[in-house]
């Protein structure tokens, strides 16, 4: 759903023929004060900071004479956008980087070269949203061909000419950014694109347009720091994904600029995603964002060390629950608008889990492409989430989720809320117990018929009254009325690889008339089987034993044996 029309994303067209889009190589020469473009292509200056380490060989390979449309709208109305910001070029830039090969040089001068002669002609399907000049693909290429211009700046397999018409790339964009955001507006649009702007500013000092670019682009870059980042560090989208895309945008200016590096909320946004990072090294995919690596970030901030103990993301509406190799985040957080389309999912008191560096309980996260078909009614649609759905309702975007209770103790954590997504309110309690054996207890109640729902990395099947998928035993208080299984794509982190492909996660939907469950979810390591388990409720308090250990949860408290540990759900 959109939150505005697309002509209302950024200002009116405002490309100038001459001083952006088609700059001549007299006017280019003049701006920098040189006498050509040997003498240009050779001046010494800041090197990007951008990692190029990776190795992309074998991507790299595949783009030798490649032929490429630039022009094709079959792409799709989002990837067509995408593939002109040219990041899929990059590998010819790192592979040289790497090996000093001229190939890769004049493969990028063949392909680049196409895409400018061409760029005026590509056409996207967002109505007043130019595919070429917007703040993301203005963003990105600059970010892309500045690493491109310092890499082949004395490579002959890179002619002159490209490496003009790259620089006229990014000095017309940077134009184009500073007149675009000249005010701030929320979002990641802008954010990135004025970190970007004052990279260029810092990469090209003799420009006497640099500082007019420096002071526009630090002017918006600390507004976004103090306005669109919520006091717990978290971007205001609540994407793990995004608020990367802009941390990493930030920390490529604080390796040029002292003054963003010392800014209190750049620690705060490397804390708020170290309080997600799992043990294994991975930020779970929430709303639309990928899983996130943040030992991948570029150089230019702190490192991101995971907590040992659970945090409470409030102003972002998360809370994490953590104890040895189990990791616990809980989604409480508002529906988000955005510039184009919120990348908010439909669901509110959702969560996932993990253990042993994998996921246990897993959900849809974000997209492969946001053309995807599966994109409304899977990745963003409560059924691909971990929690209620209610039969012949939709779930609405102003949810009121809200925090009752947050405890965080020596045996226990307990994280408490409701939210009016539906008709009826959704009340929901989710006790993790950290002491051996340890356990999730998940309690909800609505006033109607619903489906409670979890997803799995292995399809379910039956175990004594519960279920199992994976590392994970599911075992509810009372039989449910119908089961309901299903299944559907998403990302599956690899801690081995440092990847996550897409696979395929199966969910447990567990119907009944009531509204009304009480289910423990029990992890196992891999070699062990499902512990045995039984799960009673009586009008006041739940009983769980585990392998021979009785807890007992009341409406305030925990015990096991002599340990009692109390909470206040007031």
């Amino acid at each position: 759903m959109t939150t505005g029309t697309p002509a209302s994303v950024e200002k009116p067209p405002h490309v100038h023929e001459t001083r952006m889009r088609h700059i001549a190589d007299d006017d280019l020469l003049a701006a920098f004060g040189a006498s050509g473009l040997a003498e240009l292509r050779r001046r010494p200056r800041p090197a990007p900071a951008w990692d190029l380490t990776e190795d992309r060989t074998a991507e790299a390979r595949e783009l030798v004479g490649r032929d490429v449309d630039f022009l094709d709208r079959s792409r799709g109305r989002s990837r067509l956008y995408g593939f002109h910001y040219l990041r899929w070029m990059m590998p010819l830039v790192s592979t040289y980087a790497q090996t000093g090969d001229p190939v890769y040089a004049a493969e990028w001068d063949r392909l680049f070269t196409r895409w400018y002669d061409t760029r005026d002609l590509v056409v996207g399907d967002w109505p007043g949203l130019d595919v070429v000049w917007y703040s993301l693909g203005v963003w990105a290429r600059s970010m892309h061909v500045n690493a491109a211009l310092t890499v082949f700046a004395e490579e002959p397999a890179l002619s002159d000419g490209c490496w003009a018409r790259m620089l006229k790339t990014v000095v017309g964009g940077a134009r184009w950014a500073a007149e675009e955001h000249d005010r701030f507006r929320h979002g990641n649009w802008q954010f990135v694109c004025a970190c970007e702007l004052l990279h260029t500013a810092t990469l090209y000092p003799e420009l006497a347009e640099a500082g007019t670019w420096a002071a526009v682009a630090r002017a918006r870059v600390f507004e976004h720091l103090e306005r669109d980042v919520r006091a717990d560090g978290g971007h205001h989208e609540r994407s793990p994904g995004y608020h990367v895309m802009c941390l990493t945008a930030l920390r490529r200016v604080a390796a040029l600029d002292p003054a963003i590096a010392g800014h209190p909320t750049f620690d705060t946004m490397h804390e708020w995603l170290a309080a997600l990072t799992t043990p294994g090294g991975w930020v779970p995919h929430l709303q639309d964002s990928g899983v996130v690596w943040p030992d991948d970030l570029p150089p230019g901030g702190p490192p991101v060390t995971p907590p040992a103990d659970s945090r409470l993301l409030d102003a972002s509406g998360y809370a994490i629950m953590r104890s040895g190799e189990l990791h616990t985040v809980v989604n409480y957080g508002p529906y988000v608008g955005h510039e184009l389309e919120p990348h908010s999912h439909h669901a509110a008191l959702d969560f996932v889990l993990s253990g042993w560096g994998r996921p246990l309980a897993w959900e849809a996260g974000g997209p492969p492409s946001y053309d995807d078909p599966a994109y409304y009614d899977w990745y963003q649609a409560t059924r691909g989430h971990n929690t209620l759905l209610v039969p012949g309702q939709d779930y609405v975007e102003d949810r009121r989720a809200e925090l009752d209770l947050f405890h965080t103790g020596d045996h226990v954590d307990v994280f408490a809320g409701h939210h009016h997504g539906y008709r009826q309110r959704h009340d929901r309690r989710i006790v993790f117990v950290k002491t051996e054996p340890s356990y999730w207890l998940v309690t909800d109640t609505i006033g109607t018929e619903a489906v409670w729902q979890l997803h799995g990395l292995e399809p379910w099947r039956e175990h004594g009254a519960g279920y199992v998928s994976g590392r994970l035993h599911v075992l509810p208080s009372a039989p449910p009325d119908e089961v309901v299984l299903g299944s559907g794509p998403a990302r599956v982190p690899d801690p081995g690889t440092r990847t996550a492909e897409y696979g395929e996660i199966h969910s447990l939907g567990l119907r009944r008339g009531d509204g009304r469950f009480t289910v423990a979810i029990l992890p196992f390591a891999e070699g062990r089987h499902p512990p045995d388990a039984t799960v009673t409720v009586d009008s006041t308090t739940i009983t769980v034993t585990v392998d021979g250990v009785t807890d007992t949860f009341t409406s305030s408290g925990w015990s096991r044996g002599s340990h009692f540990e109390p909470w206040d759900d007031a």
